[in-house]
């Protein structure tokens, strides 16, 4: 008796899945496009605000800060959504991975710029690479078996990075630190004429420049415990020869006085000269002296102003006289630590 042939077993059709081509289509095109796209329209935004900064107009800043957030936390949301709408297991790792990449990117254009290091790296680039970096570090993790971690990873890996580009700004600031310390002591060093300082407790040099093609050496100096009446104000001392500003047409020490055929009021105050130099929009008063036989000093009000150049706050009560009798020349040696004072 033959018996039948059985009949194959019936097995249940396999549900269709999406190729991991077809799944990462999201993620690819998020990687290649949003920070190219995020970073670009971030930096016409931050340029503007960087320019507003300049002129005090704080608004700006806050608009790019709010650019910042409505740009990255609507692309992450998006993602997100779309990741979760595929059943993606863990759908906020992924979108954490470029939102921080993205942060990061804003973080390192910025911070050469504040530190005044000439190291451009245009930011829709930079995105692109920290986004990059992170999604390679993410994907490997993943390939390894690090699915819980691999989040952790790649967030170390941009961190890395960040430092790492911080640490070269760093390096790259102290170098030009250093060489402007240099050139500002060679100059010093060669000035012909006798530098004059202020030799006042409660003030303290925190700028210089010397020009050996006008003869001048000027000295800035700021309250070392400013109150609130010497809130942004400063001082600022000028060296120069006699013989030469006599050859401008001038008589030293009466420059611009009504004396000596100029329009400002000038008082003589024993061997010290006060002129009255105020504008409609501020006021400035220089103490000119002569501290050493043939060497002019001139000690200069600098008041804080707006962007319209008008002064801020109120002439503080300050004895220019007083301040003028503090002028003397630098010892040997004092100008070149004076220098060292201020890239302290």
């Amino acid at each position: 008796m033959s018996t039948p042939p059985q009949s194959p077993e019936n097995t249940e059709p396999s549900e269709s899945t999406e190729s991991p081509r077809s799944a990462d289509g999201p993620k690819f095109w998020f990687v290649a496009l949003y920070p190219l796209v995020g970073g670009t329209a971030l930096m016409v935004v931050g340029f503007f605000a960087l320019m507003g900064m300049m002129y005090d107009e704080a608004s700006f800043a806050v608009l790019f800060v709010l650019g910042a957030a409505v740009v990255i936390g609507g692309a992450h949301f998006w993602l997100q959504w779309i990741l979760e709408g595929r059943d993606e297991p863990l759908p906020w790792q992924f979108p954490i991975v470029l939102s921080t990449a993205m942060v990061a990117g804003i973080f390192v254009t910025l911070f050469p710029i504040f530190m005044n290091v000439e190291l451009p790296m245009p930011l829709p680039l930079v995105c692109l690479g920290f986004s990059l970096l992170g999604v390679f570090v993410f994907s490997v993790a993943g390939e390894m078996g690090a699915d819980r971690n691999r989040l952790f990873f790649a967030l170390g890996a941009i961190l890395g990075a960040v430092l790492l580009i911080v640490g070269v700004t760093l390096w790259l600031d102290g170098r030009k630190q250093e060489e402007s310390k240099e050139a500002l002591s060679q100059d010093v060093s060669d000035f012909p004429h006798e530098i004059a300082v202020l030799d006042l407790d409660g003030w303290e040099p925190t700028g210089m420049w010397v020009d050996e093609e006008l003869g001048t050496a000027s000295i800035d100096y700021e309250p070392t415990d400013p109150s609130p009446e010497l809130e942004g104000f400063s001082l600022a001392l000028q060296s120069e020869s006699m013989e030469e500003i006599a050859e401008t047409g001038w008589t030293p020490l009466y420059s611009l006085c009504e004396s000596d055929g100029g329009d400002q009021p000038c008082e003589e105050h024993g061997d010290i000269v006060i002129a009255d130099m105020s504008s409609n929009t501020q006021d400035r008063f220089e103490a000119r002296t002569e501290f050493t036989d043939g060497g002019a000093a001139t000690l200069m009000t600098v008041m804080p102003t707006d962007e319209d150049d008008r002064q801020e706050t109120e002439f503080p009560d300050i004895d220019m006289v007083e301040l003028a009798e503090q002028i003397r020349a630098a010892e040997p040696g004092e100008d070149e630590e004076v220098v060292e004072e201020i890239f302290r």
